[in-house]
Formats: C-alpha cells, structure tokens, sequence
C-alpha cells in the first residue's frame, strides 16, 4: 500500500446498530430473515436430495425463541466465510438466481434489534461438523466447535430484549409467520413443553391451481376484510409471476392506499405493487408471487427495472383477456364492474382501442337525460352533442334538454380522449361539440316592438354592467326558465381578470389593463315566453325593476352551478329586502 494511501477504520458496533436499527421498518422483520435463511438452507438440502422433506420448528423457552431447521447446515468455514462478514451472501451462482429467497447477506442483523446476541447452532451436511456462533451486540463475536448435534440443520436462538418481549409471545410469532411466510413450501411447527401447532402447511390456496372461485373469495376476505365482488388469475412468463386479482365491491379513490400482497419466491416483500401494476387497476387488490422480480436492499418493494416492465405488460394482458371473457362468459358481472370502476375500464378503454370496441356499449356517460350507457345513446339519439367542460354543461344541460339535444359531459378524466376514438371507430355517428352560445343561436328573436325591446336591454345593461355581464332576449323552451347565464371560456376568463383588477392584488392595475382590451362578456339572455320576464319588460318602476333584474342574475348563476361570490349574494339580498320593503307600504294606512 502507498505511503498516502489509507484503509477506513470502521466502527463495527455503530455499522450493526444503524445496519440493524435503520434499514428495516419494523422489528418483526426477524421472522421474516429466519425463515428465509431456514426456506434457503432447505431448498440448497433438496438440490442433492429430490425426496427430501424440508421443516421448520420453532421453540418456545420464557423469553427464549430457538428457530430450527432440518437444511443442510453450514461448516465452520462456512460461518466464518457468510455469517461474520457483512454485506457477503451464501447463495452464490445460477441456484441463488432463481430458487434461494435470501441475497444480501445482511438479513442476520435484524435479530440484533430484538435480541442481545445472536447463536446459531449447526452440523453440515457435507462436513459432519458442529459448530457454534454467537454474535453480540457490540459487533464481536466467537465461533467454537460442539458437542455432534444429534441431526443435519441449523437452530438460531435468541433471547428478548425487555423491551421486544411481547415479540416472542405464541400468538406474536404465529401472527408473524403467517404474515410473512404464508406462502412458503414449506411446513412451520409452534412447540412448547408437549403442545404443537402446525402455523403452515406449504399449501396456499392462491397458489393452487384446484382451487374454486369460492374458496378463493373467502381467501380474499379472510386475507383483506372484504366481500369482494369478482377473483380472477394473473401470470407473467417473464417474470415466473403467478397471483389473484380480487374486484373491490365499491368505488375506490385513485390516491387511496392500495394494500396488496407481494411475495418474492414464496417470502413476504410488501404490500405495494409500486410500477408492478397498471394506475387503472386501483380497482383491484391483488397476491402476486414472483420468482424472477429482484427485492430492493431493504426487502421491501421491487427494483424498477426493465424485467419489472416487461412483466407489467403481460398483467395488462391478464386483466384485459379477464374483461373479455366476462363480455362472453358473465356479462351480469362485467355490468356491475363497469358500474362501479367505469372510470378505470374508461381509462384502460382510452389507450388500447380492442377494450374500446368491445365495451364502448357498456361505458356510462353523464347527460343531461342521466347517466346513460354509450350503447343507450348511440341507439336512441340521431345527433350527439358533447362539452369540454363542467361549466358549459350546466349551462346548457336543461335548455337542450327541452329541445330534445342529447349532451354529454364531457369533463371528466378520459372522455374526452373516448369521444375522439369513437369518432374515428364510428365516422357514420354524428357527435358534435356544443357551447353555450351555439344555444343562442337556435333560440328564437323576440317578438316585442322594437323600440320596447331595446329600451329594456337598454336599462337591464346598467344594471348588469355592475356584473360585467351583458343583456340579451329571446324565446326559448322550457318556458318555466326565466333566463340562463351563458358565459364561454374566453369571457369567464375576462370576468375573472376583472375581478382580480378590482382587488388589492399588487397586479391589479396591470390586469385592469388587460382587462380593458377583453371584448367578449357573459350573457344574461331573458326569456320572453316566460310569464315574469314579460311582466319585467313592462315594468316603470325603476327601483322594482333593478331588483328584479338582480334577483333573475343571481337566479340564473344558481341555476348554472355557479358559485356565488359575495358581491352577488349581497345584491340578492338586498333585491330582495327592497321587494319586502314595496309589499309592506302596500299595507301602510295612507296620511
């Protein structure tokens, strides 16, 4: 070595307890580097023997916990090559690869939270020797031949730290066990004194292939604590993947936490699925056991690489040849899926055109007539109308309505993107975008004298110029509307620039300036064939006008969906505080 060159001095004591304390989230963690380094030395035991039958037994001594396996143990170059150099891994080669869980050599180390010291007892298979290591907290530890063990394997013993007690509990290492290791191939045996429980038989009914949709079901509620509404299979060649898809029964948020079950070969990773599966299958929650996927250091999620992506792809298959089969085989449960998850099929359906053409007739869609399944409309409305936006469709939703106009709202995540595929999947079907001022243009003129006409628009428009809204009248059904607030992007854009101008923002001066060069304004169009309105165009008295006038503003934003800002609600009130003020004098003795 160089005179100027230097090896780190490492402080083995505070590597173990950060290694040990900060790169797992739970102290149970434990259970699950035991059984792993016990399911590998069985595993490596059945590479020489093929009828070999592999077991773990755990006993239960106070505060003691002894994890015994029957694999094929380790010699005493063994435990000083793998079990005393951290970071180095037993399982080297092509059989590490694809049958052993374990990897990182670092899995020991978690029973340092739980426990002072480490012992591990084993006699080798190959060698025949016995052997002892005992690791300690503070990063020493001794290695010792014993006494011939009476059989080939390896036992970990470990007692309880004070504070981790309730962790070596019967019912606390049963529920771990079946947490982390329900899925192994393996039998797990509780023992104390002459009591015996078998926690784990190696047989997981999600893994077997017999196994009915019912017993599956009662799987999935006993596993997640739900009734689910559907289970179906998933496979991955790439990723030697092989799970169940459970359908929730009832809407889910699509940021709400998706509680799945990951297992990589048979072991326990986590219960997130994070690049696994697609974002529109927050529909389901799933167990998935791979053999191919690579854990990350800490254990607890996949590494996100280009096999995981490849394996991705193939669970988009299963979940679409799934929906397909449904449209042949149970159409009554594919009707309640799209019911209920019609967002996430829309989303699948938005980005693959086959899913497109074969549900396109079960997707629902909000109208102005309710919600309508996509084969409903196509079926019984000649022309059909949609909006960009939520604004626009409330707008104009119950005037087009009455003229018989069937709108779809198109606004929400995905329809528009469906309405442009089926468009160019159907040229033949006239699906057209409709705003608020195409109404305007199929209402009716007003009939009125002219000059009465203009001279109500006249004096509505200084009313309404105070809402930076201007006034309009025409006939048009349903005559019960009194008048409709139309207002399109571009205006609603230059009524909130106004708005903004008007309040002590430090942009204010510059937005009125802008705001000045908007030329298109919202409009309050009247409606003549209604009974009030021509009332209203008669009316001389200025004050009962300007009331009324508000009154029918306000009215209209409402109807709309608007939201009412309080400029607008105390305009409202105190049109209305004037009408009760005009109705009392009409009761007042005359002097």
């Amino acid at each position: 070595m160089a005179d100027n060159q230097f090896q780190f001095q490492v402080n083995i004591k505070g590597m173990i307890e950060l290694l040990s304390e900060h790169i797992y989230s739970s102290p149970t963690v434990f259970i699950r580097e035991l059984l792993q380094n016990a399911m590998d030395a069985v595993t490596l035991r059945k590479t020489i023997d093929f009828n070999f039958v592999g077991k773990v037994d755990i006993y239960f001594q106070g505060s003691q916990i002894i994890f015994q396996d029957n694999g094929v143990g380790l010699s005493v170059q063994d435990v000083h090559d793998f079990l005393s150099v951290i970071g180095q891994s037993s399982k080297t080669g092509e059989l590490a690869d694809k049958d052993l869980i374990g990897k990182f050599g670092i899995g020991m180390l978690s029973c340092l939270v739980v426990s002072d010291q480490i012992i591990v007892e084993t006699k080798s298979l190959l060698t025949k020797e016995s052997v002892r290591w005992i690791a300690m907290a503070d990063g020493t530890y001794r290695v010792e031949k014993i006494a011939d063990l009476p059989n080939v394997g390896t036992r970990v013993i470990l007692k309880a730290k004070k504070k981790w007690r309730s962790l070596f509990s019967w019912s606390s290492i049963k529920q771990n066990v079946l947490f982390y290791g329900s899925a192994l191939p393996i039998a797990v045996n509780l023992i104390q004194d002459d009591v015996s429980e078998q926690c784990l038989d190696g047989t997981p009914v999600w893994l077997n292939k017999q196994t009915s949709k019912a017993e599956l079901l009662q799987y999935g509620k006993d596993t997640f604590k739900t009734n689910f509404l559907d289970v179906f299979h998933l496979y991955s060649n790439i990723g030697e993947l092989q799970g169940v898809a459970f359908i929730l029964p009832n809407k889910v948020n699509g940021v709400s936490n998706k509680e799945h079950k990951i297992f990589v070969k048979r072991m326990y990773l986590c219960d997130k699925a994070t690049n696994l599966l697609p974002e529109w299958t927050s529909f389901v929650r799933c167990i998935i056991n791979t053999n191919t996927l690579s854990p990350t250091a800490s254990r607890e999620s996949l590494v996100n690489n280009t096999l995981l992506q490849q394996t991705k792809k193939e669970l988009t298959d299963c979940f679409k040849e799934y929906l397909k089969n449904l449209k042949l085989l149970d159409p009554f449960t594919l009707e309640q899926i799209i019911g209920i998850h019609h967002m996430y099929i829309k989303s699948l359906a938005a980005s693959d055109n086959e899913i497109l053409q074969l549900f396109e007739d079960f997707l629902p869609f909000e109208t102005n007539h309710g919600t309508l399944s996509f084969g409903e409309i196509k079926q019984n409305y000649p022309s059909i109308y949609y909006t960009w936006s939520l604004d626009e469709f409330r707008q104009i939703r119950r005037i087009a309505g009455s003229q018989n106009k069937l709108v779809i709202n198109a606004a929400y995540s995905y329809e528009m993107d469906l309405i442009d595929k089926i468009r160019i999947i159907h040229p033949q079907l006239s699906i057209l975008n409709i705003t608020p001022n195409d109404l305007l243009s199929d209402f009716n003129p007003a009939t009125e004298d002219t000059d009465t006409i203009k001279e109500f628009l006249a004096r509505a428009n200084v009313i309404l110029k105070h809402h930076y809204c201007e006034a309009k009248i025409n006939q048009f059904e349903p005559v019960d509307t009194t008048a409709i607030y139309i207002i399109s992007e571009e205006a609603l854009s230059s009524k909130n620039i106004v708005n903004l101008s008007k309040s002590t923002n430090v942009f204010a001066s510059t937005l009125d300036h802008f705001a000045k060069k908007q030329q298109e304004l919202p409009v309050l169009c009247f409606n003549q064939s209604n009974d009030l309105v021509q009332k209203l165009v008669s009316i001389e008295d200025n004050e009962l006008f300007e009331s009324l006038v508000n009154v029918l503003y306000v009215q209209s934003l409402m109807l709309g969906g608007y939201t009412i800002n309080k400029k607008e609600m105390d305009t409202f009130n105190d049109a209305l505080y004037q009408f009760m003020i005009l109705g009392m004098s009409n009761f007042l003795p005359k002097i």
